[in-house]
């Protein structure tokens, strides 16, 4: 399997297939596989929705780039008239969504979907949740076609979860000005120097 990544990957080499019909839409297949840096849960339930760094929105942006270029390009092929780059921007739907604040990436989770944890041992799905910094492998393998519109299918296949590492000795207790707890260390102490104070007859 070919694993691009943000540094290294084969956008430029992208193939896209006509479209055929599929039950009461059109599918062009195409094989594009991504290892994400570090990103951030933001949801997950039946999806699941990341937050993208720069890196991610630029390979993603460059992905897309390429789906409109070749849907221009073939459109002689596959539709019946040709689009320009500019009209084949208008039907197509981007890969996430952006915001002021941030952006995101919605993904399918596949039904044999694996998740790690740090020493390499398989997780449920119900250990992630919001918040969770993972590494991830998602692929796309079609471009959809809608009545107006096409989009590309992203969905994750492997999960690397990236658990925090909380500092040693690390102290994690909120002061409690309702706490009644008497710290005896005091008068244990005192009970401790006393006794060394004994001197055992022989």
């Amino acid at each position: 399997m070919n694993i691009n990544t943000c540094e290294k990957n084969n956008i430029e080499d992208l193939i896209l297939e006509k479209p055929k019909k599929i039950d009461d839409i059109y599918i062009s297949n195409i094989n594009f596989t991504l290892q994400t840096p570090r990103l951030l849960i933001n949801k997950i339930s039946k999806k699941i929705t990341l937050i993208l760094n720069e890196n991610m929105e630029k390979i993603f942006s460059d992905f897309d780039n390429k789906i409109i270029e070749l849907l221009s390009k073939n459109s002689s092929e596959f539709f019946e008239e040709e689009l320009s780059i500019d009209e084949s921007e208008e039907i197509y739907k981007n890969s996430y969504k952006n915001s002021k604040l941030e952006s995101k990436i919605n993904l399918s989770i596949n039904n044999k979907i694996t998740i790690f944890n740090k020493y390499k041992e398989i997780l449920d799905i119900n250990n992630l949740c919001s918040g969770d910094e993972v590494i991830c492998l998602i692929k796309c393998k079609k471009i959809i076609f809608y009545k107006n519109h096409c989009e590309p299918h992203w969905e994750v296949f492997q999960i690397k979860l990236k658990e925090q590492q909380l500092k040693k000795n690390e102290y994690l207790f909120v002061e409690d000005k309702n706490d009644n707890y008497i710290d005896k260390s005091i008068n244990e102490q005192d009970d401790t120097y006393n006794v060394n104070k004994i001197k055992i007859k022989e």
